[in-house]
């Protein structure tokens, strides 16, 4: 093991920049803690190519760190009431039926606003059977 050098200003200045369009303050000084750990342990010539790395994938981590969500934000967005038909549907009657694919290839028909189920759709082979007491 080599003993811990000092950064390159160059190095630390990239990674330094590229913690920066991280999405939030807990991330950004976690990961800028962590890049300069890294080029600690490096030689010059490595740190410029990890700086270089790191710079080149700054907003692939960026998404990503973007997208992740905490189980508190899940449980919110999980809907546990039935939504309220849209006015068009419950009071004109007026939907918008949109076709829609089963997993085993059969096609339906639902309104994209409220929901309601409208049956089988299509022709041929490819439609659905009836419905379950429907005839």
């Amino acid at each position: 093991m080599t003993s811990p050098r000092a950064p390159l200003w160059v190095a630390r200045a990239a990674v330094g920049l590229t913690a920066r369009v991280l999405p939030g303050l807990a991330d950004r000084e976690r990961y800028r803690a962590e890049f300069l750990a890294e080029l600690h342990e490096l030689p010059p010539a490595g740190q410029l190519r990890y700086a270089a790395g790191v710079v080149s994938q700054a907003f692939a981590l960026r998404a990503a760190l973007g997208n992740v969500r905490s189980p508190v934000e899940e449980d919110a967005m999980t809907r546990t009431t039935h939504p309220v038909p849209f006015w068009r549907c419950r009071v004109l009657r007026l939907h918008r039926w949109v076709r829609h694919s089963t997993e085993d290839g059969g096609r339906f028909e639902a309104c994209s606003h409220c929901g309601e189920d409208r049956g089988p759709a299509g022709y041929g082979p490819l439609t659905t059977p009836p419905w379950p007491g429907g005839r």
